[in-house]
């Protein structure tokens, strides 16, 4: 699997396309489910269960660690089926995030970065300059959420976004660092992260 990684601030970013998932590679990416992940892949449709083996298979690449014990878990409802993955046993926060057929994932040190947020949009291929400060406007907001940690639950509108690349949820104290790039063309990254100073 060809994947492309790059650092966006105090995170790391790889990506890779889900149909370039191996037959060799499936079989890895199952090894490293947890018993709740594999109850989540079984309610999956082919294209999203090797976008999802994709993820965890670039969560396993990253930390070099043949079986991370990764974990998700709903801070609405309490589901582990769902919900903000995390890792345990490991000082890294991670966020995961799918384009279409591709898949990336941001991981950052829990020691320097106590909220990570990653969302990525791909751009149309003929998007005026509206459109394009929009879905990079929309990728930044869906990143600040992801950090927060409810998501859509807060209404995007809360987001406020400054031209410093600081954000913050209307009426809450913690603020966010945005970073955002294009990758491969195509890719709207934002990553958000939330420090005690937001550097």
């Amino acid at each position: 699997m060809d994947f492309t990684e790059l650092r966006l601030g105090s995170a790391r970013l790889l990506g890779a396309e889900a149909t370039s998932l191996s037959p060799r590679q499936r079989r890895q990416a199952l090894g490293v489910l947890s018993a709740d992940d594999r109850k989540r892949l079984a309610h999956l449709n082919d294209a999203r269960a090797d976008a999802f083996l994709t993820g965890r298979l670039l969560v396993s690449v990253a930390l070099d660690d043949p079986a991370p014990l990764l974990e998700a878990s709903c801070g609405h409802c309490g589901s582990a089926e769902h919900g903000k993955p995390r890792l345990r046993e490991q000082p890294m926060l991670v966020s995961i995030s799918y384009a279409g057929s591709a898949v990336f994932v941001a991981l950052a040190d829990s020691d320097h970065v106590s909220a990570l947020g990653l969302d990525v949009e791909e751009a149309g291929l003929e998007a005026g300059a509206g459109a394009a400060a929009e879905l990079e406007r929309w990728t930044a907001t869906e990143a600040v959420l992801k950090a927060d940690g409810r998501g859509l639950r807060v209404d995007p509108s809360e987001v406020q976004l400054d031209a410093d690349g600081l954000a913050r949820i209307r009426g809450e104290g913690a603020l966010y660092r945005l970073r955002q790039t294009l990758v491969d063309g195509r890719f709207v990254v934002a990553v958000a992260t939330a420090t005690a100073t937001a550097s």
